[in-house]
């Protein structure tokens, strides 16, 4: 799927850069995973995790595909990716994005990237 607007496009080129934004797509990828799992897998601060994971949610990389509840009554959300595959190409001035759906949560991905889509 082609994003064809090009702000959203540069917004996802521009986080797609980044090694720990493309480590956690990859890691919720089969699987759906708490802050606190990523943590630990990624070794990094819950603070640096939380940032990166409101960016992807906010461009609609990540989702939240269930949230469980915790000893101190607070609850923990599982994050899962909504993108299997991410191309960026870069041709003169002119910046395409790809992306392809991960299969197992497509219905939520295409009603998120169709309501994009409108003016």
């Amino acid at each position: 799927m082609r994003v064809n607007d090009r702000i959203m496009a540069e917004k996802l080129a521009d986080c797609t850069s980044d090694s720990h934004s493309r480590k956690i797509i990859a890691s919720t990828l089969d699987k759906a995973k708490s802050a606190v799992e990523l943590s630990e897998e990624l070794a990094l601060p819950m603070r640096s995790i939380y940032r990166y994971v409101e960016e992807l949610l906010d461009l609609g990389l990540l989702t939240v595909e269930h949230a469980g509840v915790i000893d101190s009554g607070g609850k923990r959300m599982f994050y899962r990716s909504m993108v299997k595959s991410i191309t960026v190409r870069y041709e003169g001035d002119i910046l395409e994005v790809d992306l392809i759906p991960n299969e197992g949560i497509l219905g939520r991905f295409m009603r998120f990237w169709s309501y994009m889509g409108r003016p």
